[in-house]
């Protein structure tokens, strides 16, 4: 691979962005950033892409007989199509047999949805996307996969990541280099479904740099005063964020760059051939408790972004999910969906197993203090699913025969640190005040889990590698895919000697010889099969990192996507213990000298 050189002054947002938009062809280096046809599809050759930085596609909402393949140009007005077929030809480098969707213009820094319909179930297809650019002609990318919904019996795999955040790129949890080649690991492996557990796209640094921008007083303005704002005034406010900004000497706006980013840079490595799956963060702003705010209006902006750079699920006969749609408040519209769903939370089957999204920001009207910039200290039962979500839920979990069933979410109760030491507080628990603030909701949210028999949670949030189990119930934290620290963060919220458990009784049980800590970075791999699940800790690192070691973390062995952590369900005993990963938490934070890796990018041949 040839030397490149990250950008690292001015705006990591603004920057991408222009990249987005503007193509950032003359400079060689960037070209090869944003080339989108790294990695390779088993039994493809792939072939140099026309104008590859100046498209990129993503997959999303994949069903039995459908997906949707959003497309992402750089400039107006070429054709775009899409050819598709389960052959390839003998060169493999030519579809055999294929059909072609109907061509659509493209848009200048704006998504366009191509929706293939009336697909085979259970099938690999081969794709590639065509653009008529002018007068060069049809130019074709490289032929990438993508699946329908697998058959019961069907063994496949799927990914989970947490925590990108972005906006800490000042040598801190974030480096490109490292997030980039964590990407390229899943590409690699192509699993069919990539879920991302929010803090992915973290605008609240865009909103901060408004109010320090627009507010003598900075952050002490009051919210009482901010929620009267009408949006007429709302319009006639300096919005450093939303006007063109100067990005190395060229003109771009960045509004919702921080979704732009992550799909530009990042996600559009792997997501050609990967269906990808959102699931919103506290980072996000995606908040009841911040409708009728004056930055247009944070929760509607966070909506935008992700339902204009991402084709995510909605309710209809393959998914369900959220039916309600986000009505326009305090003169605010409504986000710019055309359907005005929020998307927030779906479930879908997939071979043996179910998948359930949830989310607690959209139906929560307060929230903890690092969820929001407007939050309560003590939110307590006002952090909540909501009545028509839990409903869906239980509707959800009881119904379904799967054999497996994950659910993927932020994190527990949508607040705190841990997971089997906040099981038993709150909506998820059931502890006192439960049938007061929950009334006609039939059990706790981890009582429903245990019920169900619920084979893995998912969450996020506290930045590392955490395995724990109560009541049966796999409670797994996922690590962050970038962290140059490669520290476990919040590591001392995990593993307690018991749990406390105030909710109904014959719950609570928690088993400490299962419980695993481990730092990050990387993600998990899943493989669901027929009579078994297991899942990976694939960790990416730096070969820089590895080579200086600068905090004597490393001992030597530590390879670029080895698999260092893997456990089976049900257990086997070629399973790794506990017994095995010989690591002592060190705290919720580095400790003082701890050093962060600088944003440089190694030298690779």
């Amino acid at each position: 691979m040839k030397n490149s050189t990250f950008r690292t002054n001015g705006s990591l947002f603004a920057f991408f962005t222009a990249c987005t938009l503007l193509g950032c062809t003359s400079d060689p280096a960037t070209a090869e950033m944003l080339d989108m046809s790294t990695g390779t599809d088993a039994g493809v050759v792939e072939t140099p892409l026309v104008n590859a930085s100046l498209y990129n596609t993503v997959l999303g909402r994949p069903t039995d007989s459908s997906i949707a393949i959003s497309v992402l140009a750089a400039k107006a007005g070429d054709q775009v199509f899409v050819e598709y077929g389960t052959q390839i030809d003998a060169t493999q480098s030519g579809l055999v047999g294929s059909q072609k969707s109907a061509a659509v213009a493209s848009k200048s820094g704006e998504p366009i949805v191509l929706e293939l319909t009336g697909l085979n179930k259970d099938t690999k297809y081969y794709y590639r996307v065509h653009y008529q650019v002018g007068s060069v002609g049809d130019a074709p990318d490289n032929i990438h996969t993508f699946r329908t919904q697998r058959a019961k019996g069907s063994t496949f795999h799927f990914g989970v990541q947490g925590d990108t955040h972005p906006e800490r790129n000042n040598n801190k949890m974030f480096h490109s280099e490292l997030f980039t080649l964590t990407m390229q690991e899943v590409r690699k492996r192509q699993p069919d479904l990539y879920f991302t557990l929010g803090d992915d796209f973290s605008i609240e640094k865009v909103i901060q740099d408004f109010k320090e921008a627009n507010y003598p007083l900075g952050y002490s303005f009051l919210r009482s005063v901010e929620g009267v704002a009408p949006y007429s005034k709302y319009q006639t406010l300096p919005k450093p964020f939303l006007q063109p900004m100067i990005v190395d000497g060229k003109s771009a706006p960045i509004t919702n760059a921080a979704y732009l980013e992550l799909r530009n840079r990042y996600f559009g490595l792997m997501a050609n051939a990967t269906s990808l799956m959102l699931v919103n963060g506290n980072h996000e702003q995606a908040h009841l408790a911040n409708i009728g705010g004056i930055f247009n209006n944070a929760s509607v902006w966070a909506a935008d972004g992700r339902l204009k750079y991402y084709p995510l699920p909605a309710p209809g006969p393959f998914y369900t999910g959220d039916e309600t749609k986000l009505a326009a408040q305090n003169g605010y519209p409504t986000i710019s969906a055309s359907d005005g769903l929020l998307r927030d939370y779906y479930a879908f089957t997939w071979g043996d197993a179910l998948f359930v999204t949830i989310d607690p920001y959209w139906h929560s009207a307060t929230v903890s203090p690092d969820s929001t910039l407007f939050a309560d200290p003590e939110p307590k039962w006002g952090a909540t699913l909501g009545d028509a979500q839990y409903s869906w839920l239980k509707r959800t979990l009881e119904q379904s025969d799967a054999k497996w069933k994950f659910v993927f979410a932020h994190h527990v109760n949508g607040n705190n640190r841990g997971a089997a030491a906040i099981v038993g507080v709150q909506e998820w628990g059931g502890e006192s005040g439960f049938a007061t603030n929950r009334p006609g909701w039939a059990k706790p949210i981890h009582q429903l889990f245990a019920d169900t028999k619920v084979t893995i949670f998912f969450q996020g949030h506290d930045h590392m590698y955490a395995r724990e189990k109560v009541d049966g119930v796999v409670y797994q934290e996922v690590p962050n895919p970038g962290d140059n620290s490669y520290f476990a963060y919040n590591c001392d919220a995990y593993a307690p000697a018991s749990i406390t458990w105030s909710g109904p009784a014959g719950y609570g049980v928690y088993d400490p010889s299962y419980s695993v800590r481990m730092p990050n970075t990387g993600y998990l791999d899943v493989t669901v099969a027929a009579d078994s699940v297991k899942v990976d800790y694939v960790r990416t690192y730096r070969p820089v990192d590895l080579q200086s070691n600068p905090n004597k973390i490393f001992k030597g062995t530590e390879q670029n996507g080895e698999v260092a952590f893997s456990y089976s369900i049900p257990g086997k005993p070629s399973d790794n213990q506990a017994k095995d990963f010989p690591y002592t938490c060190i705290g919720a934070a580095p400790r003082s000298g701890w050093i962060y890796n600088p944003l440089t990018v190694s030298e690779e041949s």
